[in-house]
């Protein structure tokens, strides 16, 4: 053996106990890692959020103002859609689904809507028809299903008695 190596001789207990450590310490690390890839689960959203209106800025079927409306393209999309039919039709549902957030603000009932109709399973032929409606219109299916939601924001705030026009007065956290 020549002066500039170095010999280390482990037994195969320590090399058992060094190779468990290592286990142990990357179980850790993905603990640790799942939690940080939860908690930046509000950038996604941002994202999303800012994806949509640079989508929606081509298509215009909503007002880029707060707070958004239904353009006239927008309404045409809400029917061709098959969405307004939908929510007509499965009104008193969605408005049970909503009814956790009647004593809050206008604000945080758009936000609910806009999350459950980002996560909403349609049935499958309303989803069939935006699919198709948004390949032939060259748009993403995420602009029609706000389309959606907005329709059905107008009918839940009249119905909780809050006004559109409030949505900006209110910040999340708030009450009426």
């Amino acid at each position: 053996m020549s002066s500039s190596q170095i010999l280390i001789q482990i037994d195969w207990v320590y090399f058992l106990g060094i190779i468990g450590a290592l286990i142990g310490v990357a179980w850790y690390s993905n603990g640790r890692f799942t939690r940080i890839e939860t908690s930046v689960r509000w950038i996604e959203k941002l994202l999303q959020g800012l994806k949509l209106g640079i989508d929606n800025k081509d298509v215009r079927a909503f007002e880029t103002k707060s707070p958004v409306a239904l353009t006239d393209t927008g309404k045409e999309l809400l029917k061709e859609s098959g969405i307004k039919e939908y929510v007509d039709n499965s009104l008193s549902k969605l408005l049970e689904d909503c009814e956790i957030k009647k004593g809050t603000n206008p604000y945080e009932v758009q936000q609910y809507i806009f999350d459950l109709f980002n996560a909403i399973t349609f049935p499958l032929e309303v989803d069939k028809k935006i699919k198709v409606l948004a390949y032939e219109k060259g748009i993403g299916v995420d602009i029609v299903r706000r389309v959606g939601a907005i329709y059905f924001r107008d009918i839940c705030l009249n119905k909780f008695d809050m006004k559109v026009g409030d949505i900006d007065k209110h910040q999340l956290g708030q009450t009426k």
